[in-house]
């Protein structure tokens, strides 16, 4: 790492007074600011927390530089079962698997300081903390959402710059550099092995789990509590292998305050963008007077008036659209022909903004000129999912049937309990995964964790029996399959990386 990227706490707690600036990749010593000041009591150094949290959706000096939204957006675009439904400019590159392949990439260079930016943040924030005025209650609050927040940008990182985990195996291939704290960022760092970097991100999530204990129902879910520990930690224990463990740590997150919603796939006109919603676990709350423009996940998968949203409308795979039973509530969000999406049953950027068939309708804002809306980070329904593959995978039949049944019976009222054993029925469970999760960010990650290559030139099964062509466009993808094992699966080094960090390793070009 750079010694630059150190800490940046001092530019965080300027951007919660100010919003003259944009350019948050300064170093506090630039500030002139103590940092003793900073963390003289708990009372800054929530502040300093809350600084994180805005960075974590703050948008950067481009329109498709928005903190961790950004990588959301990243991700399902890099799978097959969302696609453009005609040519843009932002993040086509992602689209046709280009764009984390170029080292000189200004995105790419972004991404990567993003993440070590905020790292940094919650380093400076852990370093300091004990040391604080305050009760220990509130230190370890403060503490046990610096350790998901740290945990959840090493998860991205490894996942995206670091080789595949293979359950099972000793993973000594290589991840992505370690900074834990202060002083191990004045020194590049060469990239730990996957297994130190799961290591990490366990421990964190263990020290997170246990200082929210008991901490009360938040106002805000942007602060990750112990549920979202938990239900992160389910997360890296599926792509782990450890099913079992897996399933037990959703159930848990499971519990509390959240509850799945009859109507949250036809809600209207708001869907999908407010975190008051019953089944957000964790998310952002942007404030209508720190309105950043047209920058939100929202932006580039829904129904907005910005121009990616007129030029590149998005859409459902076909091949995914034809599996969703027609008494499924969420298959509603996708027009089946142009002429539905065309016409007052959807919601387009514009009345005459024109859409082609499979166009979505998942993420509506109540106003297209204002679309700073929040964005879900974690929903129950994914908890229910990991559960049900966790215990599908243990050879816990039972169990997962009955936590998929007790998700899916509230999407779609006539299904029935499933009775498939084996791997039918985590089949069945990884269908309902990418038709429930569609266009929140899991299926680049899921496809990497399954070993599963990107196809996107299938054809769909019609409900008469008839074959339909893919509706992904060559000439936009670019790339049609992606192979398992093929080096694209890493995302590379940039330039800026290579030249600042010597101990650096690329990637495979």
């Amino acid at each position: 790492m750079k010694k630059c990227i150190t800490s940046f706490v001092t530019a965080i707690l300027l951007l919660m007074t100010t919003s003259c600036s944009r350019d948050f990749l300064e170093t506090y010593s630039s500030q002139g600011v103590d940092e003793g000041t900073i963390f003289m009591n708990t009372e800054n150094a929530s502040g300093a927390l809350e600084g994180v949290f805005k960075l974590m959706y703050l948008r950067g000096s481009s329109q498709n530089y928005m903190g961790y939204e950004t990588m959301l957006v990243m991700s399902d675009l890099m799978g097959e079962d969302l696609l453009f439904g005609k040519s843009t400019t932002l993040f086509l590159q992602s689209y046709n698997w280009s764009v984390h392949r170029n080292i000189t990439s200004a995105m790419m260079n972004y991404c990567y300081k993003y993440h070590y930016n905020i790292i940094a943040n919650v380093n400076t924030i852990l370093e300091n903390i004990d040391d604080a005025d305050g009760s220990q209650s509130d230190k370890d609050h403060i503490k046990g959402q610096a350790y998901v927040v740290r945990a959840a940008h090493y998860f991205n990182l490894v996942r995206m710059w670091g080789k595949r985990y293979n359950p099972g195996e000793n993973n000594e291939q290589l991840g992505v550099p370690l900074v834990i704290d202060p002083e191990t960022s004045e020194t590049p760092q060469p990239r730990a092995t996957v297994e130190e970097v799961y290591q990490v991100i366990n421990e964190d999530l263990d020290k997170a789990i246990e200082l929210l204990e008991g901490f009360p129902v938040r106002t805000n879910k942007i602060h990750p509590n112990q549920s979202v520990a938990n239900g992160l930690k389910s997360r890296v224990l599926l792509t782990q292998g450890k099913w079992s463990e897996a399933a037990q740590y959703a159930k848990a997150a499971r519990t509390g305050e959240y509850q799945l919603s009859q109507t949250i796939f036809t809600e209207t006109p708001s869907r999908f963008c407010n975190q008051s919603n019953s089944e957000w676990m964790w998310g952002t709350k942007r404030i209508a007077a720190e309105d950043e423009g047209f920058s939100s996940l929202q932006v580039f998968f829904g129904n907005t008036d910005a121009i990616t949203s007129r030029n590149g409308p998005k859409c459902i795979y076909n091949v995914l659209y034809h599996k969703i039973d027609n008494t499924d509530k969420r298959k509603g969000m996708f027009a089946a022909t142009k002429a539905i999406a065309m016409s007052d049953a959807f919601v387009r950027p514009q009345p005459s903004t024109d859409v082609p068939a499979y166009y979505n309708n998942k993420y509506l804002v109540p106003d297209h000129n204002s679309p700073q809306v929040d964005c879900p980070y974690m929903r129950i329904a994914e908890m229910f999912l990991n559960e049900a593959e966790g215990y599908a995978r243990a050879g816990s039949h039972a169990q997962a049937q009955q936590a998929l049944y007790d998700l899916i019976i509230t999407r779609d009222p006539a299904y029935v309990k499933s009775v498939k054993t084996g791997n039918d029925l985590i089949e069945e469970i990884l269908l309902h995964r990418r038709i429930e999760l569609w266009g929140e960010g899991f299926r680049y990650f899921d496809l990497k964790r399954l070993n599963l290559p990107c196809i996107r030139n299938e054809a769909a099964i019609l409900p008469d029996g008839k074959e339909e062509t893919s509706n992904h466009s060559a000439s936009i993808a670019q790339f049609l399959e992606i192979p398992v094992g093929d080096k694209r699966w890493e995302y590379l080094f940039s330039d800026d990386e290579l030249n600042n960090n010597p101990n650096i390793v690329q990637n495979e070009l």
